[in-house]
């Protein structure tokens, strides 16, 4: 038995160059164990080869199953996706002058592409896809149970603005493998806040969620609203939140009362507010304390949307978490009427200073004015008017301008079409019906981090979920917008570091686990009770039943199996009592042990 990571990283890196079992998605709502091997051309010791050691878990790989290749990530006509993006790997071979070496124990960070790529090579292609790991690959994932990333991966994931791809971590001797695993939903929570802006007097960009703002979690019962609240309550008392408000089940609800962090966050003076997501007065309770300056929706619906919309504090921010599985699911923003300027000329570069976009792909900081290589629509001008003019007079040469959505040309301007796409900055004059029926028309033509400036307002606009999932998509911009939108971050190696190097413990919110064989049914089960919690796969004990993490449930498990699965349930029963059914390493620990196995944590 190896007993320190490196021979442990000899013996898989040999093991790797054999068929083994991976977890894949094979079809709408297919999910499927199979043997696949690695190409033998990635083998040659110049790439990064890794051996997984498990994965949580994570709602939004629900949209995915079910959509296939008509998810955004997910490269069309293929026949197999290798699942799971919250991993935990042993690096077993890497280039030289990379930032991991072999015997290190990584995290991976997710999101990998901000334009289309071949997920195999990571390079470029007009017929790739937004590559991210668990949705796009079929050598790297966190179910299957070795992995290859090409050499230059790393530098071209670093170059879209993601940080550095592999991040060793430094656990205490008490951390699981399960909590270092969840620094792909801590980044997700901690980029998310720091990425959430609203304005000061002055005008200037603030970011992060503001000291002391009252803030709501609609749908806010399961397991990433409780990592964002984690993360919001670890402040000094001055600025914690007064208000909380958290709607979901009562049953959910009823659980959460007993939470050791709702608790502590009430002794701390918060006043944490649980809501039956039926109560017909859920608006008013909503606000009784105050109007949340920003609002989580956890579960895109239309019933979230809606009062979402009606509880924003004004120059509040909205996070939608994940998008919908419906892509036309929408919020609606209540625009106002536009400020009056005194002639075109003035109204023009106003408006235009309104526009915002991230500095760089995936960056929180927002510079203001047209993007660096803009792309303009003006909808809703009269052809050829003064204040048509006025806005043109002030756009960079040669700047490419949609003109009219019927597509029609006109002389001396570079003028684009709309099926073009890529549309960076967007002015909409008119009001009511005509504004929004022109912003439908262009909505999802729009680039990444685009501006929309509705330069009249008196509109109630819905804005479609599915482009307003990542901080990077765009944002509505001016004087007259109630509330901003941040939503989801694409997580960031530097905020999944922070988890890896000193990691919050999430044992408490480990509900269930399985080995790798087992990871479809649970799955299955998982999305048909959506229970509370995190439910993990380990990759290196394959045939671990799928069980409920209590003394009781791994004892009754254990007896109806034989073999290795059999002898680490029973230890790992009698690991959970001595936690009172919760978590941690030792019961890892004594799973390990029960199939003959070192900790990957206590490897010299």
């Amino acid at each position: 038995m190896p007993t320190t990571k490196i021979d442990r990283a000899r013996e898989l890196a040999e093991r790797a160059r054999t068929s083994h079992h991976g977890v894949y998605l094979t079809g709408p709502n297919q999910v499927q164990v199979l043997d696949d091997e690695l190409p033998e051309s990635a083998l040659n010791g110049e790439n990064y080869l890794l051996a997984s050691f498990g994965n949580c878990r994570c709602a939004s790989d629900a949209k995915a199953i079910r959509q296939f290749d008509a998810h955004a990530r997910v490269p069309s006509g293929t026949d197999r996706i290798a699942l799971g993006h919250e991993t935990l790997q042993l690096v077993l071979e890497a280039p030289e002058g990379s930032n991991v070496k072999s015997g290190d124990v990584v995290v991976v960070t997710p999101g990998h592409a901000t334009e289309p790529i071949d997920p195999l090579t990571f390079e470029p292609s007009d017929s790739g896809v937004l590559s991210a790991l668990g949705y796009s690959y079929r050598y790297l994932g966190g179910l299957r149970q070795f992995n290859f990333v090409p050499a230059g991966a790393p530098a071209y994931v670093k170059a879209q603005g993601f940080g550095d791809f592999f991040n060793a971590v430094n656990p205490a001797d008490t951390t699981s493998l399960v909590t270092l695993a969840h620094a792909e939903p801590f980044a997700c929570n901690y980029g998310t806040n720091k990425h959430i802006y609203t304005f000061g007097e002055d005008g200037e960009f603030r970011y992060g969620v503001p000291p002391k703002a009252i803030v709501a979690y609609l749908s806010g019962t399961a397991r990433m609203a409780m990592i964002n609240l984690t993360i919001v309550a670890s402040v000094p008392d001055e600025d914690l939140p007064p208000v909380v408000y958290i709607t979901g089940s009562q049953a959910k609800l009823d659980e959460m009362e007993e939470y050791a962090l709702i608790k502590d966050l009430r002794l701390r003076g918060t006043r944490v507010v649980l809501i039956d997501r039926k109560d017909p007065e859920i608006i008013s309770k909503l606000t009784e304390f105050g109007k949340p300056a920003v609002v989580w929706t956890n579960y895109a619906s239309r019933e979230t949307y809606e009062q979402a919309s009606a509880i924003m504090a004004e120059g509040g921010n909205l996070n939608s978490y994940a998008g919908a599985v419906d892509p036309d699911l929408s919020f609606t923003m209540p625009i106002a009427k536009a400020p009056a300027f005194d002639d075109f000329a003035e109204e023009a570069h106003f408006q235009i200073e309104e526009m915002h976009h991230n500095l760089s792909p995936n960056d929180l900081n927002r510079h203001r004015g047209l993007a660096k290589d803009p792309k303009v629509a003006l909808l809703g001008f009269e052809a050829g008017s003064a204040r048509e003019g006025a806005y043109l007079n002030q756009l960079p040469e040669g700047t490419g301008v949609l003109l009219s959505l019927d597509g029609e040309a006109r002389e001396g301007y570079n003028t684009c079409l709309l099926q073009e796409g890529g549309f960076t900055d967007v002015f909409i004059a008119g009001t009511g019906e005509d504004a929004v029926a022109a912003y439908a028309a262009i909505e999802t033509q729009l680039a990444r981090s685009a501006a929309v400036n509705f330069v009249d307002g008196d509109a109630n606009v819905p804005i479609r979920s599915k482009n307003a999932h990542y901080v990077t998509r765009h944002q509505i911009c001016g004087k007259n917008v109630p509330w901003y939108m941040t939503n989801t971050s694409e997580p960031h190696a530097d905020d999944m570091l922070v988890q890896a190097s000193s990691p919050v413990s999430f044992d408490w919110m480990v509900k269930g686990v399985c080995g790798l064989q087992n990871v479809p049914t649970m799955m299955e089960e998982v999305e048909a009770t959506q229970p509370f919690g995190s439910f993990f796969a380990f990759a290196e004990l394959e045939d671990l039943p799928w069980v409920e993490t209590t003394a009781s449930a791994f004892r009754e498990a254990g007896e109806k199996v034989d073999g290795s699965a059999k002898q680490a349930l029973l230890a790992g029963a009698d690991a959970l009592a001595i936690n009172n059914d919760v978590w941690g390493r030792n019961v890892e620990e004594a799973l390990y042990e029960g199939y003959g196995l070192t900790h990957p944590l206590n490897l010299a």
